[in-house]
């Protein structure tokens, strides 16, 4: 019996030690988890945060422009920028920051020994791709390195009133009207991370989602044309203190922009100025006339043979005289009005015509019309409307007044009277890319605004212009040139436009170009003293690159439809 209670004894000492030792453990584990809970709250919640998941955004690639022969025109540029947060760099690692200088050498901004500072210091930005990727794994514990993708222009401000700017605030020009083709989307990545070991590694069980890169963009735009036209006109713009000039060219077959300058190219607050070819417009003077006479021509209502009586200095209208800028005295025919450019044979010219009749080609041209080029803010032009005419309307249109008319808009429809009648939409993307794969753009259908035959007789007239009439500046050595100058009253400002309007070689045209310059200083308000010697001096140099011009162009596809009896 006594050894049996000794047995229970020792029992029950076993269980009081096991109660009070598991009394002590839930006691240590109560503790525990109350000092997780609360004294090491915010430490261990960051461990679980930082161990997880975690969602990173991959940029996709901004959509490069070119130019019809695959010239980049924009692009994109990675680069990376190196710096340090100096109260996260120990005393002893200082001169870790002077072995990043040396390292970095020419794209540092400091030498060494650099002095600490006391806050965050970019040691060098800007820096290619190409040599940071070489470094990356030789910059200091304590030094940051990071990277970012900039918009770049090879040709700076040549193309920039073409394409315009962009950076990560704001985009302005065809970068802008362009952006749902260039910007791309956006992809998501997803990375498994440790705070302990720093370590993270791509999950490629997660929702991860590759960016779209932008589409490329070719454009109808010959950068070599772009760049001679942008540096003729800055300089004519400085020279003769106009507020603004313009130049554009086009292939006349196509309607394809190959050329779009404008001058100035910044506003004065920094800026991008508008492109004056297609978001201004103005009266055009007696560039118009070629219209005037087309219209006469195609409506039967004259010759070429019909004479008109220029003696006077003025024709009356109504009680209102408009005078020639300079006295004829002779009688002249069609050619030696349009070639004189006379106010009052042209509008005698017109008279010869119904109102509703002249109205209706002006209309055909394109005036008061945009012409939807891919461009933002075009503005359409005016012109009176028939069915508020004044008794003086059909006067002052016939020499291009009550008339607003683009750059633009002149050159398509001196790109008419160029390709034999045929009026086409202006195209100035070609095509898009993707992938590696090229998308051309379709071609608007031209339609026919004045036959052949009345196209070939106004080519006939405007040729006569340059060799022996107010265009005679306009000339280019080895090549004949059909055009028209124009010199304009602003009746809005106190001031003239001098423009100038030709195609080459006359007989068979290749390309077409416009050149305007509003409110030059008073001695370079003719046509035939600035805009005409411009022109010269465009196309001259354009056909010392692209000697084929001057061989002429082979029809359209469309005129060679019509020509085969087709109907469009």
């Amino acid at each position: 019996m006594r050894a049996a209670a000794s047995d229970m004894e020792r029992v029950s000492a076993r269980l009081s030690f096991l109660i009070v030792l598991s009394g002590v453990f839930v006691v240590l584990s109560v503790s525990k988890m109350a000092g997780i809970q609360i004294m090491h709250h915010d430490e261990y919640l960051q461990r679980a945060e930082q161990q997880q998941t975690k969602q990173v955004s991959v940029q996709a690639r901004r959509g490069n422009i070119y130019d019809k022969n695959g010239y980049l025109l924009a692009g994109n540029v990675t680069e990376a920028t190196f710096s340090v947060f100096w109260p996260q760099v120990p005393d002893e690692k200082t001169a870790e920051v002077d072995s990043l200088i040396m390292l970095l050498g020419e794209y540092s901004r400091y030498s060494v020994p650099m002095q600490r500072g006391s806050g965050y210091t970019v040691i060098a930005d800007n820096v290619p791709w190409e040599f940071a990727s070489q470094i990356i794994n030789s910059v200091p514990e304590h030094a940051d390195c990071s990277f970012v993708t900039r918009r770049v222009y090879p040709m700076a401000e040549s193309i920039t009133p073409v394409i315009g700017t962009y950076n990560e605030n704001v985009s302005q020009g065809l970068e802008y009207y362009m952006e749902d083709f260039l910007e791309g989307t956006d992809g998501v990545s997803y990375y498994q991370t440790c705070s302990w070991g720093e370590f993270s590694a791509f999950d490629a069980t997660a929702a991860n989602v590759a960016p779209v890169n932008g589409k490329d963009l070719y454009l109808t735009i010959d950068s070599r044309y772009q760049e001679i036209a942008q540096e003729e006109l800055e300089l004519a713009v400085e020279v003769s203190g106009s507020s603004w000039g313009a130049v554009v060219i086009i292939n006349p077959a196509n309607g394809d922009i190959l050329a779009m300058a404008s001058y100035p190219v910044f506003n004065e607050n920094g800026s991008l100025a508008m492109n004056h070819c297609i978001q201004s417009s103005t009266e055009p003077g007696s560039v118009f006339k070629a219209v005037t006479l087309s219209a006469a021509l195609d409506a039967g209502s004259v010759s070429l043979s019909d004479s008109f009586d220029c003696t006077g200095s003025y024709i009356e209208i109504s009680g209102y005289r408009i005078r020639d800028s300079h006295p004829i005295g002779e009688v002249l025919d069609l050619t030696g009005v349009i070639a004189r450019s006379s106010n009052v044979g042209t509008i005698q010219l017109a008279s010869t015509m119904q109102d509703s009749v002249f109205y209706e080609y002006c209309r055909s041209f394109g005036f008061g019309s945009r012409t939807r080029v891919e461009f933002p803010s075009e503005q359409s032009g005016l012109i009176t409307d028939l069915r508020n005419w004044s008794a003086l309307s059909k006067a002052n249109l016939a020499i291009g007044q009550e008339v607003s008319a683009t750059p633009l808009q002149l050159a398509m429809a001196y790109g008419a009277i160029a390709n034999g009648g045929l009026l086409n939409r202006p195209r100035l993307i070609e095509s898009t890319g993707e992938g590696g794969l090229l998308r051309p753009l379709a071609e608007s259908p031209a339609h026919r605004i004045i036959s052949q035959e009345t196209a070939a007789q106004v080519r006939q007239v405007l040729t006569s212009v340059v060799t022996d009439g107010t265009g005679q500046s306009a000339q280019v050595p080895g090549v004949t040139v059909a055009g028209k100058t124009g010199t304009a009253e602003r009746l809005v400002q106190d001031g003239y436009l001098s423009a100038f309007a030709g195609m080459v070689p006359a007989d068979n045209p290749g390309l077409v170009a416009v050149v305007v310059f509003d409110l030059p200083d008073y001695q370079y308000r003719w046509g035939s003293v600035l805009a005409a010697p411009v022109f010269e001096r465009i196309v001259s140099r354009i056909l010392s690159t692209s000697p084929e011009i001057a061989l002429g162009q082979p029809r359209s596809a469309n005129e060679m439809v019509v020509a085969a009896g087709g109907i469009l």
